[in-house]
């Protein structure tokens, strides 16, 4: 059966994405991407004016080229890795958002037009997720001493160059640090809602959840349409290891009032994410059990960890992912649905990264190995043991040796 990578690859060719033809997009540290899912081009955005390198810059140009002439783009090489895995991506996801015609034409004639924003307005994070890092985290840049990162802030730069290339924008998006608690945030909305921009604007936010937002939400209504994305990880005690300091009771409290809240409201969608690594394989079907009883079951969407290279969940033992399986089939025979033959489709896709590591025990070895190393920093510096919240983690490091 034809998959969406394979539809792509068709009709245009292997490489061709739209984002870097119609979006400007930026890291919390105030890095040029192609998109969110995108490596660093070299291009620091400080300047002037962002659309100068958007437009003229020679990188950008070059990149584009290869695109079209279907050449790899090293930058995008996750995507190129979970559409071999999955035949999926966010390259196919995204090409979704224009119209066929359009898709055509800059393919066609390499038409350079800025449609979309994804912009952070620095590195501000109350959480140190475990997959994160200093780049996105001034959590974790303060408790690994990196004082480049400590606190990146963008907010009047990003502000600024919001409001300057504002008109044409038809889709925003915004990630972190945690953008609830970056004054630039609201700010933005505020900004869309005045100048009558908002009508038009589909806007994207993901939040790590720990910020009550109801009073944003008459904000938000505002919006052609408005999606928030809240990241979860785990459905129980695991959660408290995974996204440190953060506990399950609190964000569970969390999201049933802001679930409640936000029914009143017809332009605002919620959706919960989790991104899987080897820490949180075995969430996989109790974060999806955990969100039917919120009666969010059908806005759950799964992703997996490729960088950093050791908290990949191909480390773990063919056991748990064999458990994984079992139990999405169980939990699929129980009430068969589109989105629960999803999560079956995932762990065909984790089970793809657990052979491609296994192909080469000894780099498996230093990624283990360097995990170990990390999780005894954590150790150290939060006062959590791995071993009392991943009931896996002695036997994986076991095993390999």
């Amino acid at each position: 059966m034809s998959t969406p990578s394979d539809k792509i690859v068709n009709r245009y060719n292997k490489s061709f994405c739209i984002k870097p033809f119609t979006e400007i997009s930026n890291s919390a540290i105030g890095e040029r991407m192609l998109c969110c899912r995108s490596e660093p081009v070299g291009i620091k955005i400080k300047n002037p004016d962002i659309t100068e390198d958007f437009f003229n810059n020679p990188a950008m140009h070059e990149i584009r080229r290869k695109m079209l002439a279907g050449e790899e783009v090293k930058e995008c090489w996750i995507c190129k890795e979970t559409e071999m895995a999955s035949g999926k991506s966010h390259r196919t996801f995204v090409m979704q958002d224009f119209k066929q015609a359009e898709v055509d034409e800059i393919f066609n004639t390499g038409k350079v037009e800025l449609r979309s924003l994804d912009i952070r307005f620095g590195t501000k994070c109350n959480l140190a997720c475990v997959m994160c890092g200093p780049g996105s985290s001034s959590l974790i840049a303060k408790e690994e001493a990196e004082e480049e990162y400590q606190l990146v802030d963008l907010n009047d730069f990003s502000l600024d160059q919001i409001k300057k290339h504002s008109n044409g924008i038809v889709l925003f998006k915004t990630t972190g640090g945690e953008p609830m608690l970056l004054p630039a945030y609201k700010k933005t909305l505020e900004f869309f809602v005045e100048k009558d921009l908002a009508k038009n604007i589909e806007f994207t936010t993901i939040t790590n959840g720990t910020v009550d937002y109801s009073d944003l939400m008459p904000l938000m209504n505002e919006f052609k349409f408005f999606k928030i994305s809240h990241s979860i990880d785990a459905a129980d005690e695991s959660y408290n290891y995974v996204r440190w300091p953060g506990t399950m009771s609190r964000i569970e409290r969390i999201h049933k009032r802001i679930v409640e809240n936000s029914k009143q409201y017809k332009n605002i969608k919620l959706e919960f994410g989790a991104t899987i690594h080897v820490l949180n394989v075995h969430q996989v079907v109790k974060i999806s059990r955990y969100l039917e009883t919120l009666g969010m079951h059908n806005a759950y969407n799964i992703d997996m960890v490729h960088d950093p290279d050791y908290m990949q969940p191909g480390l773990v033992n063919k056991q748990v992912l064999d458990e994984l399986e079992a139990d999405a089939i169980e939990w699929q025979k129980e009430k068969p649905g589109e989105y629960r033959q999803e999560i079956l489709d995932f762990v065909a896709t984790l089970r793809y990264n657990y052979n491609k590591i296994n192909s080469n025990k000894e780099h498996k070895q230093e990624l283990l190995d360097t995990l170990e190393v990390k999780t005894i920093f954590w150790k150290a510096k939060r006062k959590l043991d791995v071993r009392d919240y991943i009931p896996y983690y002695e036997a994986m490091q076991t095993k390999c040796k």
